[in-house]
């Protein structure tokens, strides 16, 4: 399997996990993490050669989304384990107030957590490029949102 395939399986799987775990639609979630000055990888690669991106660069930004996977993998696993236990709470006729709040205390950790590997990881995308880069894709977004009306 070349890097390259190997980079764009990673990359799905990454925005796949996102999505679920914060329960996002990916357009929502791509908005909002645009809107903050960052870059989700899957722009990133999809304009990679208007962009210029070096070798080193895909490197790097393919390391940092495998390290963002490591990171989340088991946290992953826990936080759905936590949510699911957290709906059985609330599920009865009458809720345990301490134990439930509780849990969503676990679940509210666990995600932020997650939120901030992700931040880690769009950081570290967006630190990799130049700053020639970060305008190219600035200007394209604001070209894209110009068309759309808004």
């Amino acid at each position: 399997m070349t890097a390259l395939k190997a980079f764009l399986i990673v990359l799905a799987i990454c925005f796949v996990s996102l999505a679920q775990a914060q329960g996002l639609d990916d357009a929502k979630g791509k908005r909002e993490t645009i809107m903050m000055g960052l870059y989700p990888p899957d722009i990133i690669m999809k304009h990679q050669q208007r962009l210029g991106i070096t070798d080193s660069q895909r490197k790097n930004i393919s390391r940092a989304v495998q390290r963002f996977q490591s990171e989340v993998a088991e946290l992953q696993w826990t936080m759905q384990n936590d949510q699911q236990q957290l709906h059985q709470f609330f599920s009865g006729y009458v809720i345990e107030t301490d134990k439930a709040l509780a849990q969503a205390e676990r679940v509210l950790a666990l995600e932020s957590q997650f939120k901030l590997a992700h931040f880690k990881l769009l950081i570290a995308i967006k630190n990799e490029l130049t700053e020639d880069q970060i305008d190219m894709v600035d200007q394209s977004i604001k070209s894209r949102t110009d068309k759309r009306g808004g």
